[in-house]
């Protein structure tokens, strides 16, 4: 697992970096906080104002440093760039990164206009897992270290990676996890059985005696969720998966819930999603 952090000066970094740090604790795993120096047209493109604004995002980066139990993993690297995407991908295929961690755009976040540009042109990549980060409204600018994980696994594609990520944070940070299911009537039997045999096929492969399962009924899968998460630090869920907004990552509902929780949240969406979602004809999404 090779890990690639971007981050913009000013952001609410240290949630991110957290994350991205402890996911590169994992045996065999690395990762680059990859410090990404904007530059405008005019007078930014002058050596002076370039080594001034390369000076002030290591002062920047400098001072994200937080206490944490996790070793620090990611190795730093600053970038000059006037195209912030360009300049991502780029680092993506130089490094081989496999997963890349990013703020979870919301109104609260300080470079709000530029996460949501950044997410926006990422999300046309499939040739990394995408990790979306968003910190607990209470403390946004506060790095992660949950005691307790929730990942919430139905079906499709981002359901193992939404499983490992659990499970390698849980791993990291010693905390304990819990692995939810949400069943509801309104499915068709099939898929409910589809998504069943995959859940148990998951948590068996992860081999974790340690983790807790939960089963649960709920009409609405969302409102399960929010239920569940009561008492949780972080959940992990996966992102949605409905053709009818292929731009969005979370289904109307779900979305308005999480705004609701009380507690950190990572967002995946899993490489493999774009090419599921060209060949599936159905609506309804991964949470």
């Amino acid at each position: 697992m090779r890990i690639l952090v971007p981050v913009l000066m000013g952001q609410m970094a240290r949630p991110v970096i957290s994350i991205g740090d402890a996911l590169a604790i994992s045996p065999g795993a690395s990762g680059t906080l990859l410090a990404l120096v904007e530059i405008r047209s005019g007078r930014d493109n002058e050596v002076f104002a370039q080594e001034q604004r390369r000076r002030d995002m290591l002062r920047w980066v400098a001072g994200l440093e937080y206490d944490s139990d996790v070793r620090r993993r990611l190795r730093l690297s600053l970038r000059i760039t006037a195209n912030v995407a360009s300049s991502v991908r780029d680092a993506a295929a130089e490094n081989e990164a496999t997963s890349m961690v990013l703020e979870w755009p919301t109104l609260e976040s300080a470079r709000r206009h530029g996460l949501i540009d950044l997410t926006r042109q990422l999300l046309t990549d499939h040739a990394f897992d995408l990790m979306f980060v968003r910190a607990n409204r209470r403390t946004p600018d506060l790095a992660i270290a949950p005691r307790s994980i929730l990942a919430s696994i139905r079906g499709g594609p981002s359901a193992r990676a939404v499983a490992s990520t659990g499970a390698r944070l849980a791993d990291a940070f010693g905390s304990s996890l819990t692995m939810l299911h949400v069943q509801t009537d309104t499915q068709h039997p099939d898929r409910s059985r589809r998504e069943w045999d995959s859940f148990d096929q998951i948590v068996e492969e992860l081999r974790r005696p340690a983790t807790q399962v939960r089963v649960v009924r709920h009409d609405r899968p969302a409102a399960g969720i929010l239920e569940e998460a009561l008492g949780h630090d972080l959940i992990v869920i996966g992102s949605r998966l409905n053709q009818s907004r292929a731009g969005a990552l979370l289904g109307r509902e779900i979305d308005r819930i999480l705004r609701r929780l009380e507690a950190s949240v990572v967002m995946v969406r899993a490489k493999a999603v774009a090419p599921f979602m060209r060949n599936r004809q159905t609506n309804g999404s991964e949470r």
